[in-house]
């Protein structure tokens, strides 16, 4: 077995971590107007970030959404993004499986 046959099951993984990256590109913050990180520590997340994503600004604390907005801390996540957000993860799950399985049948019927 190959390396690259090993690791086709996580490129859909791959192209969505991707995507998120590329988009969640030059946003700065509502409050002081600085560059936001492109990335952030777990650490210094808040629930609502867990859940449907956002950014907290180093220098004055203000929370934004993945567009950039400024929300409340305490403000409760949007059913619309929960759903995108899940169902962005069902589709990688299922191109995953179905990746496997075409390369669980070609290992079988070279044997």
């Amino acid at each position: 077995m190959d390396v690259f046959s090993m690791l086709m099951p996580l490129f859909p993984f791959l192209f969505f971590f991707g995507l998120i990256f590329f988009l969640g590109r030059g946003k700065t913050c509502p409050s002081c107007h600085k560059p936001m990180p492109l990335f952030q520590s777990p650490l210094t997340k808040s629930r609502r970030q867990w859940l449907v994503g956002g950014y907290r600004c180093p220098n004055c604390g203000c929370e934004t959404d993945l567009k950039g907005r400024q929300v409340a801390t305490s403000a409760v996540p949007d059913r619309g993004a929960l759903k995108l957000g899940l169902g962005m993860f069902v589709v990688c799950i299922v191109i995953s499986l179905l990746l496997t399985s075409m390369l669980v049948l070609i290992l079988l019927t070279r044997a």
